[in-house]
């Protein structure tokens, strides 16, 4: 479980250091904010909260009020307006704390372990052109399962300029990124494939994060994956169209296994 105290700026600020890092990692604050993301995804997505007409966009957050999230908790979890009170004593500081929750890293860096470890396994037997199949699939299906997603989404759009949606941005190009770029290299190296000139793998990441990211958005829409007219995921036609050309001794991947 990632640690809270260095992602939470506002909570139980008039606490000691130590205080306020047991009770950022609590049970009870992770509960308030949970309740607040799934409050968010039933007003954003399920469209049961405020009407917006973009003029402000504090109005996001206008529906997610204390006695909303209280209302919200299982009754098992006995959670009080002074538990509340004790971490968060205005409403702005629990906004800001929830969008900093939202958008913490560990998630995602979790996820990428997941393919890390996907990708070891398929490499032992798969040829190249299921291991990108498998890869690709699971990727969709872990952003697909993540039911941040979609919020993350929105506020990215609605707050580009939020110094925790700035941040997230810049974590995601500085530590991510290149973490996505040294999955895709030590593929490529393990089946012999060599990188084209002029290319990076840190633009193979982006080109592939961003298709990713385009079939969510397309999905999300419809409510239906997008697919060629060969039926095929756009996603993974995408990769294996642009391989040809960002690898420098492309092959028919499906006959492409790992030397032994």
């Amino acid at each position: 479980m990632d640690d809270l105290a260095g992602v939470l700026h506002n909570v139980a600020l008039a606490a000691r250091a130590e205080t306020r890092s047991r009770i950022a990692n609590s049970v009870e604050t992770r509960r308030f904010l949970e309740l607040g993301l799934g409050l968010l995804q039933e007003d954003l997505l399920q469209h049961a909260g405020p009407v917006l007409d973009g003029s402000d966009k504090s109005r996001l957050f206008d529906a997610i009020s204390r006695e909303r999230i209280l209302g919200a908790a299982d009754e098992g979890w006995l959670l009080s307006v002074n538990q509340f009170r004790r971490r968060w004593n205005l409403k702005n500081h629990y906004t800001e704390d929830l969008i900093a929750y939202l958008f913490r890293l560990g998630p995602l860096a979790q996820r990428l372990d997941e393919m890390d470890a996907a990708a070891d396994r398929l490499m032992t037997t798969a040829s190249f052109g299921d291991l990108v199949r498998g890869l690709a699939g699971a990727a969709l299906h872990q952003a697909r399962a993540d039911r941040l997603t979609s919020l993350r989404m929105i506020l990215e759009v609605a707050l580009p300029s939020h110094p925790r949606v700035q941040e997230f941005a810049t974590a995601q190009h500085e530590l991510l990124l290149p973490r996505w770029a040294a999955l895709y290299e030590r593929v490529a190296a393990a089946y012999g494939l060599r990188l084209a000139p002029g290319r990076t793998w840190r633009d193979v990441a982006m080109i592939f994060n961003t298709l990713l990211d385009g079939e969510l958005v397309v999905t999300g829409r419809s409510g239906n994956p997008p697919r060629l007219s060969t039926g095929e995921d756009v996603l993974l036609g995408g990769i294996l169209a642009m391989l040809s050309s960002l690898v420098a001794n492309p092959a028919d991947w499906d006959t492409l296994y790992m030397p032994k």
